[in-house]
């Protein structure tokens, strides 16, 4: 149904991207060349683990370590 539809792009959606977003971190962190740094701001992502701080750190905070 529509409402349906409307509750899961509010938050579904969301939820489901965040766990994509987390096995993306996941994944960076079981490269063995992710520097020290790199590695523990992915750590803090993961730590803090809300869906905005898993995104911003995949579109930014690892472009700036």
């Amino acid at each position: 149904t529509p409402a349906e539809i409307r509750a899961w792009l509010e938050t579904g959606y969301r939820l489901a991207q965040a766990e994509d977003d987390r096995v993306a971190i996941t994944t960076l962190l079981a490269a063995p060349d992710t520097t020290p740094a790199l590695r523990a701001a992915a750590n803090a992502a993961l730590d803090d683990g809300t869906p905005e701080a898993l995104r911003h750190f995949l579109e930014v905070g690892r472009y700036e370590v």
